[in-house]
């Protein structure tokens, strides 16, 4: 391909008209809404793949009563991640079992998704003395590349935690403001996610959850255990990758044990593209190579 030009001015459904118009060759990053359109258009390709990101909702571990792991796992089991997959993502995410995603080198394949039992989430709660427990849910107004519809998902959430008597505040927040207000440690839960540009396990386990990111901001459950800051020193300090893995299993243990945050999903990169470009290229971080991309000449191609 001689030339490549980047179009960063359309959003919404402008991007998917030039697309289906044939002003624009290639869509990245369409949104989850717009993938039966895409499917059924004979005209187009659709390339999905697992990508480096996790969407999670975070517990505020240094405010009672959610510092106790028990109350954290009681909470989980009230929450339906099937709908949440269906309603929020439409076939465009992987449920998550860790909070490393499935493209991950060192995802623990005994990773267990927590089940929805709100029987027992009520029973557990009831157990621990909280029937009647009020939370504020934190959450971002704009759309994330691991969640497109952060509010949509809070209030799914909202209706699941109604189901087992606990109470929901949705508080929209936004920007730097979120940020702040999130380190001032006054929210109870939040929902947020991570996406990054390396295959290096470390730089999900590090940044979420070490006692160190707590003061750099982005550890937003405010959880802090020296041994599974331990187990990551151990892992970054071996050669063998064996090694790595095998310590890497034992933080995705302790994070299943303690569940500071709870992993949702991880959306999988999408890109739609007209059906004579060829050799185009999807990466795990939702970047695309165009090197070795060409138009395939109007005699040799196929029609659909």
């Amino acid at each position: 391909m001689p030339q490549v030009v980047v179009d960063l001015g359309s959003g919404g459904t402008g991007r998917l008209s030039k697309l289906l118009t044939g002003e624009c060759d290639v869509l990245a990053w369409p949104a989850a809404s717009q993938l039966s359109i895409l499917r059924d258009d004979p005209r187009l390709r659709l390339t999905l793949r697992p990508g480096m990101n996790v969407a999670y909702l975070a517990f505020n571990t240094a405010k009672p009563p959610l510092n106790n792991p028990a109350v954290r796992h009681a909470l989980a089991l009230a929450i339906n991640n099937q709908r949440l997959m269906q309603s929020i993502y439409y076939g465009t995410a992987e449920t998550a079992a860790s909070i490393l995603p499935r493209a991950s080198w060192a995802y623990d394949n005994e990773a267990k998704i927590t089940e929805y039992n709100p029987a027992k989430s009520r029973e557990q709660l009831k157990s621990l003395g909280l029937e009647n427990l009020t939370l504020k849910l934190w959450v971002p107004t704009r759309s994330q590349a691991w969640n497109p519809s952060p509010l949509k998902t809070a209030e799914l959430i909202q209706a699941d935690m109604a189901q087992v008597g606990v109470k929901v505040v949705i508080v929209p927040v936004e920007g730097r403001f979120q940020e702040a207000r999130l380190m001032d440690m006054s929210h109870d839960l939040t929902l947020s996610g991570w996406a990054t540009d390396s295959n290096d396990p470390d730089s999900f386990f590090r940044p979420l959850l070490s006692c160190a990111a707590i003061h750099s901001q982005t550890n937003l459950a405010h959880w802090c255990d020296p041994k599974f800051d331990s187990v990551l020193r151990k892992a970054l300090s071996s050669q063998q990758l064996a090694a790595r893995i095998e310590a890497y299993d034992e933080a995705q243990s302790i994070l299943a044990q303690e569940l500071p945050i709870l992993p949702l999903a991880s959306s999988l990169r999408l890109q739609a593209y007209r059906y004579d470009i060829k050799g185009l290229v999807l990466s795990p971080f939702g970047n695309a190579s165009f090197a070795g991309v060409y138009r395939e000449k109007q005699d040799e191609v196929k029609k659909p």
